[in-house]
């Protein structure tokens, strides 16, 4: 399936599963019902972080969920997830960790490693 289809299907699927039409879910937003037409079919993907905030907060969206919408955000145009961005943004160490990760071409079970010590 389409990277941006998935997107859009997701915002979709959600505001079915909170019997929300479109008319109320873009009214919410403070968006056209145009607009989120489109991004429910995939012809625009790239909405406003704030906007991706809101549409978390009016879904009624929990971690995971709001996790999952960030993911295909991200897949949809080729970036990395809004909130992984902000985090590294705001914690340079963490960019110097990605590259001495992928200088040290870290594995996946590396990674593991280091995401089960975190947790810790």
């Amino acid at each position: 399936m389409n990277d941006k289809i998935e997107f859009g299907r997701f915002i979709t699927n959600q505001r079915q599963c909170h019997s929300m039409k479109s008319q109320e879910l873009a009214e919410e937003l403070g968006i056209s019902v145009g607009y989120l037409s489109q991004l429910e079919h995939g012809q625009r993907t790239n909405p406003s972080p704030e906007l991706l905030e809101n549409l978390a907060s009016v879904l009624h969206l929990n971690k995971q969920e709001t996790e999952t919408l960030y993911d295909l955000y991200a897949k949809a145009n080729g970036s990395l997830s809004p909130d992984a961005a902000a985090y590294a943004s705001s914690h340079p160490i963490v960019v110097q960790a990605l590259r001495a990760a992928r200088d040290a071409d870290a594995t996946d079970a590396d990674w593991m490693k280091f995401i089960d010590w975190l947790k810790k």
